[in-house]
């Protein structure tokens, strides 16, 4: 661990000694849910952060990209102003509690752009679907707001705590499997002219199917 007290040293740090400080830490959270520390914001900085963070700019927050999903954004953003407006015909002042209402609208604009599917408030298609997705987010945020002692002590490995984590990996792999399943079996129809358009998991799964054929060549 790195503690900068000074602007000099800041400025040092992630100009000229940037890369020096790229490195990541090996923890129990990159290992079970970064994919033995393959992810991008677990991965360490080289030629593998490099092509991650290249896919990502291209595929997933390029402009064009991001533009494709304005309505979604808005339409999200116009569910929540309708909800504020029919809580506040009641009549009466009340306090206004937003830190969920906003944590809603943030998952339903990211899985509505990658799945194409909300799971938070009113008009969820499907509500057990939705409810196991809430409750492991909900599992994800509190594993990760605490540190595992096994990352400071690895033989307390031993006596399983790493074991929470590993079962939680294991749930979000099966989550995520699920989504690209349903995915492939709409068909991927996806072409050079839609391409943009297309949902980021649709056009990761592309990208995967031309990279795999450029190796296997």
């Amino acid at each position: 661990m790195v503690v900068v007290s000074s602007s000099t040293l800041a400025e040092e740090c992630f100009t000229k000694n940037d890369v020096v400080l790229a490195n990541r830490p090996s923890l129990m959270r990159a290992k079970h849910f970064g994919y033995n520390s393959t992810a991008l914001v677990v991965t360490s900085y080289g030629d593998h952060w490099r092509n991650l963070r290249r896919i990502c700019a291209i595929e997933i927050f390029s402009n064009s990209r991001l533009n494709t999903f304005t309505n979604v954004r808005k339409d999200e953003v116009r569910r929540l102003l309708l909800k504020l407006s029919r809580d506040s015909r009641q009549g009466q002042f009340a306090k206004v509690e937003l830190k969920s209402m906003l944590l809603d609208l943030t998952f339903n604009n990211i899985m509505r752009m990658v799945a194409g599917k909300r799971y938070y408030g009113d008009e969820v298609t499907n509500e057990e679907e939705a409810k196991g997705f809430r409750e492991l987010i909900a599992e994800q945020f509190k594993s990760g707001g605490t540190a595992n002692p096994a990352d400071f002590f690895p033989i307390l490995s031993w006596f399983r705590f790493e074991y929470k984590e590993k079962k939680l990996g294991k749930r979000m792999d099966t989550m995520l499997q699920k989504l690209i399943d349903e995915h492939r079996s709409k068909g991927n129809n996806t072409n050079r002219s839609s391409m943009p358009k297309a949902q980021p998991i649709e056009a990761l799964c592309k990208a995967r199917t031309i990279v795999d054929k450029v190796l296997n060549n």
